[in-house]
């Protein structure tokens, strides 16, 4: 039960993290995809290095390795807060 309960939450950190760098255009589907994976093609790298910044600290504090899971979902944490950052950016260069 318990490897289920991680397995449905991981999904929904993975659902958020899409949630949020979600791009809609009301245009055409083809434009939103293409919005949203600029979107997180440009965040990718500073979510990366953010990403192993943390993991490098918290494995050296604690001494163990950190699991896969556990990386996946500090990098979806850390990917839903500079989206939410870029997006709120994006829409105040838009309404200026």
């Amino acid at each position: 039960m318990s490897a289920i309960k991680k397995n449905v939450s991981l999904s929904l950190v993975i659902c958020a993290y899409l949630l949020f760098n979600l791009r809609f255009t009301p245009e055409s589907l083809a434009v939103t995809v293409k919005s949203t994976l600029v979107q997180i093609l440009m965040t990718a790298p500073f979510v990366v290095g953010l990403t192993i910044l943390v993991v490098s600290f918290m494995q050296r504090s604690t001494g163990a390795r950190l699991p896969w899971d556990r990386i996946v979902r500090i990098y979806c944490t850390l990917g839903i807060i500079i989206g939410f950052f870029y997006a709120l950016n994006e829409y105040w260069l838009r309404a200026q």
